[in-house]
């Protein structure tokens, strides 16, 4: 924790005895926010803390590497709980005694939440970059929903009279530092507040009751950002010490322990929701419904009215050539005829930045990590040669799209070259494209140099997008390579546990029961790759190691009438490999301005797939992944969809027959030009 002034400040006027120490001199206080010093007794304290550890089986670890645990009480089943009526009894009248509206009172509350944490799983969440945001209310809470007392988020005096939803915390055995926010919209993504001064921390000491209704509850995000009574230097000491923070241990033992790494931080929090905000506001509903229908609306469509392909292309040293996008868009028949054939097709061609030769002054600008000529093309910086055989590659490309205006079985079919006057990197490129080229509700995104290796059931991947049987499929990532066993890679990053949870969120659309002759370990669409001998041992290769797999072993086979069950792993990746994605969700999430998910210059992958990673890692895998629903698709085969020709280092053919002069050996090794 990093030592900073403390201020203390008066909570309200009706109670000048109340205060706060924050971190800075002139907060703007949310309003419903209050608290009440010495709410209980340490007696009381410990109290509970023995009833929480009187019920082992009640806690459960939070996140994947289990820094924190966690447990929950539905305090609606009557009976249940009976040690625990008297502290319930008191929230509610104390949360009564401080209503002055008579239009409305404060029902008990319907659930405990109670989270354990120790001095060194802060250390931990620091380094990790955990605890850079904050969260609003979790369940019961929707963060998609505004409290429907109020329109416009600020104006809360109608919501003070007939809100009844509240949350009542509490920090027991050592103190702790509350961070909060108010962002500019009530999002969790949303990086910008509505000033700096609705940004601050206040202490929380051990026994206060801190209450937050109306404002402070709907429009604030919170988090426990650390501990006040530990210094940095005491922390770093316990980093490693953290080795008994799973046992079970009293109140008693724990408040006169003198190990640091042993002190516990323990916070419960008393909420009440009330039944009128468990609905969506009549905007999201709007929203949703609009959604609903036109996606019914296109559920009889044809493929080429609901799928754009994006081809996204930049300088490479195989210009002018353009073989490298032909053999791409040859493989497009492996994705189905109306893919192939019939569906629009734009090519993004991304500017570039030219660099003189003889410019010292540009040179010098270019930095040893991009002297090589591949990283140089592959940040967009060209030579004047090279951005002159970029210039001829782009004539000899519109010129092949325009032959092929009239040819209806040509891949470049219904397609359009659409240049950019500076460079823009991919993910900007590919943002200009969706707003400007595309007018279907599904887009296919390919890279100039990523292949389908075999048939690959693109029509039936957007069906079960347009269908939702199995609610909302945003991302659709075509397998490869890297991502093949991605449920294998996920348990070894986080945990079997993790890992159980996320096949349970497997989904397997009826779309996706395809034939069994085609598709899965039996099937045609692996056993036919136009490889050479010496790759098609490769993958053979890697076919048996995949079947030896978690992602091979979790999947269910159990099926008689000749389909094969292809499904869709979620993925906390964002792989900017060929992917079908909703255009709409795109332009309107992924590229809003507002949460800042792609860098301008760089791709998307690079800083959406952390962010991704973080939204899982604080709000549980579910909700953080069910904010992108991104997912892969694999048919289980033990042989990946789509292959990589690798454009920055492409050979065009007059570059391989004068290798191939040279060096007779060197034909095996470029032969082989995808993976």
């Amino acid at each position: 924790m990093e030592t900073e002034n403390r201020y203390t400040i008066k909570l309200s006027e009706d109670a000048p005895e109340v205060t706060l120490e924050v971190s800075q001199p002139k907060p703007v206080l949310p309003k419903g926010l209050s608290a009440l010093p010495h709410f209980i007794s340490s007696s009381d304290s410990c109290r509970l803390v023995d009833f929480f550890d009187s019920n082992p089986n009640l806690w459960s670890h939070i996140g994947f590497e289990k820094l924190r645990r966690e447990q929950r009480y539905d305090l609606q089943k009557s009976g249940m709980f009976a040690e625990l009526d008297w502290i319930i009894d008191r929230i509610h009248h104390q949360m009564n005694s401080d209503n002055n509206s008579s239009s409305s009172s404060y029902e008990p509350p319907n659930e405990l939440i109670v989270e354990e944490r120790y001095p060194a799983a802060f250390v931990k969440e620091e380094r990790c970059g955990r605890l850079s945001s904050a969260t609003f209310e979790s369940h019961p809470f929707l963060e998609t929903t505004c409290c429907p007392c109020t329109s416009d988020g600020d104006d809360r005096n109608q919501s003070e009279q007939t809100c009844s939803c509240y949350v009542a915390q509490m920090t027991l055995i050592n103190d702790c530092i509350q961070f909060v926010d108010k962002p500019k919209q009530r999002l969790v993504e949303c990086w910008k507040v509505k000033s700096q001064r609705h940004k601050f921390n206040f202490i929380m000491e051990p026994n206060t009751l801190v209450v937050k209704k109306g404002e402070a509850l709907w429009a604030w995000r919170s988090r426990i950002a650390a501990t006040s009574n530990f210094s940095q230097n005491s922390m770093n000491q316990t980093q490693d010490s953290n080795e008994n923070e799973g046992e079970n241990e009293s109140c008693a033992s724990n408040c006169e322990e003198d190990d640091v790494a042993k002190r516990r931080i323990i916070t419960i929090k008393f909420r009440h929701a009330s039944q009128a905000h468990s609905k969506k506001s009549p905007a999201e509903e709007k929203k949703e419904n609009d959604a609903n229908e036109l996606m019914e609306f296109y559920k009889d469509k044809p493929l080429e009215e609901l799928l754009t392909i994006i081809v996204t292309t930049s300088p490479i040293k195989s210009n002018p050539s353009t073989e490298v996008l032909e053999r791409t868009f040859a493989t497009f028949r492996h994705a189905g005829r109306d893919f192939a054939y019939k569906c629009p097709k734009v090519i993004i061609c991304d500017g570039c930045r030219v660099l003189g030769d003889s410019d010292k002054q540009n040179r010098n600008l270019v930095s040893k990590k991009y002297s090589n000529a591949k990283q140089s093309l592959r940040n967009g910086i060209a030579t004047n040669d090279q951005a002159e055989n970029y210039q001829k590659f782009k004539i000899a490309l519109t010129k092949i799209c325009k032959n092929a205006e009239e040819i209806e079985d040509s891949p470049f079919h219904r397609t359009r070259v659409v240049e950019l006057e500076e460079r823009q990197g991919y993910g900007y490129a590919l943002r200009h494209a969706l707003y400007h080229e595309v007018a279907t509700p599904f887009v296919c995104v390919i890279q100039h140099d990523r292949t389908f290796m075999r048939s690959t059931p693109m029509n039936e991947v957007v069906r079960a997008m347009v269908n939702k049987c199995n609610g909302d499929i945003k991302y659709v990532g075509i397998n490869m390579r890297s991502n093949l066993a991605y449920r294998d890679i996920f348990i070894s990053k986080y945990s079997r546990a993790a890992g159980a949870d996320l096949i349970d969120m497997v989904i397997q659309p009826p779309e996706l029961a395809l034939d069994a002759s085609v598709y899965g370990p039996n099937g045609s669409s692996a056993r036919d790759i136009e490889v050479d001998d010496k790759m098609k041992r490769n993958l053979d290769s890697l076919a048996e190691t995949y079947r030896t797999n978690i992602q091979h072993k979790s999947h269910n086979f159990d099926r008689d009438d000749g389909k094969h069950q292809l499904s869709l792993t979620p993925t906390l990746f964002w792989y900017d490999n060929t992917h079908i994605v909703e255009t709409s969700h795109y332009r309107d999430y992924i590229f809003d301005p507002l949460y800042r998910m792609v860098a301008k210059g760089g791709f998307v992958e690079d800083r959406l797939s952390p962010l991704i990673t973080k939204s899982v890692e604080r709000l549980g895998l579910k909700r953080g992944h069910a904010k992108f629903k991104c997912y892969l698709l694999d048919d289980h085969s033990g042989y990946f969809f789509t292959g990589h020709l690798d454009g920055g280092s492409f050979m065009n053919q007059n570059e391989r027959d004068k290798l191939l002069v040279l060096d007779n050996k060197t034909q095996k090794i470029i032969s082989n030009n995808f993976v």
